[in-house]
């Protein structure tokens, strides 16, 4: 008796946890991922809390109606001495399939836009923005990839009528894969030739495959040696041949982590990763 006594207040307590939010918080909840910046910038909603995830996280009391999102923000970081919080009120609206947030607020005086998609996680983040469906493989050797995630391009694979299909995540397939590599080195030039040659050094392609894939299919796909700019422009040791190695690591499943650069990866083994490291 008192076993369904107890059932019937936990049962109780979801309904009024449940109750507890008003229809336009209800379509809230859930993880979201910001487009522009990579998902870099996370609003996980539930149903008594926010997490708010972008350089750091923090958990706030949110409320929301047809048109705001309000919640208490602390501008400083969590291991810093005092608070300064500041009530921010973001407009919204959502898409009419509920899957994408466009959001915006008022910072001093300027308006600030930033849109988010709904995903279960930051995988399926990345197949709903790249459009490609992969399922990542697991291997239990892989280790987080120890080079920044803003010195890589990424990569990503998938099928289409049974057919290897894929894209950068600047452009839709892989055509353009050395002028989008270039794109990449140029936003890391700083014009000091010491820094600019250990950013090359740091650069490396990651590939978001599904796990039907090989990795000579994905070798096959990406071409394996590229001209160094850097350098033929300074006057530092170079690769025989003018030529750099350009690393390629396989990303794996693993835990998702508040820095989503530090994800399982894997060298694979090509001619490129042998020239020269």
């Amino acid at each position: 008796m008192k076993k369904h006594i107890y059932i019937l207040i936990f049962i109780t307590g979801l309904l009024l946890i449940s109750c507890g939010q008003n229809k336009y918080e209800k379509q809230l909840n859930g993880n979201w991922y910001e487009i522009k910046n990579d998902g870099i910038t996370r609003l996980n909603f539930k149903t008594d809390s926010l997490i708010i995830t972008d350089l750091r996280t923090q958990v706030v009391e949110w409320t929301a109606d047809k048109s705001k999102i309000e919640f208490d923000y602390n501008l400083l970081f969590p291991d810093s001495l005092g608070k300064k919080i500041k009530k921010t009120t973001l407009q919204y609206h959502l898409s009419s399939k509920k899957d994408t947030l466009f959001t915006k607020f008022i910072e001093t005086q300027k308006e600030i836009k930033f849109n988010l998609i709904r995903a279960d996680n930051y995988i399926d983040y990345l197949n709903k923005k790249s459009g490609i469906k992969f399922e990542l493989p697991n291997d239990s050797k892989s280790e987080p990839v120890n080079l920044d995630n803003e010195y890589s391009l990424k990569i990503f694979m998938g099928f289409s009528n049974n057919k290897i299909i894929g894209k950068t995540e600047l452009s839709n397939n892989l055509n353009n894969l050395e002028s989008d590599i270039k794109t990449i080195k140029d936003n890391l030039i700083t014009g000091r030739p010491e820094q600019d040659v250990r950013n090359e050094f740091r650069f490396h392609l990651r590939v978001f495959a599904d796990k039907k894939i090989s990795d000579s299919m994905i070798t096959k796909s990406l071409p394996i040696t590229f001209k160094s700019d850097i350098f033929k422009i300074y006057d530092y040791p170079r690769p025989p041949n003018d030529t750099l190695s350009i690393k390629i690591y396989r990303i794996y499943q693993s835990e998702e982590k508040e820095n989503l650069g530090f994800m399982n990866g894997k060298k694979i083994k090509t001619i490129a990763n042998t020239v020269y490291n």
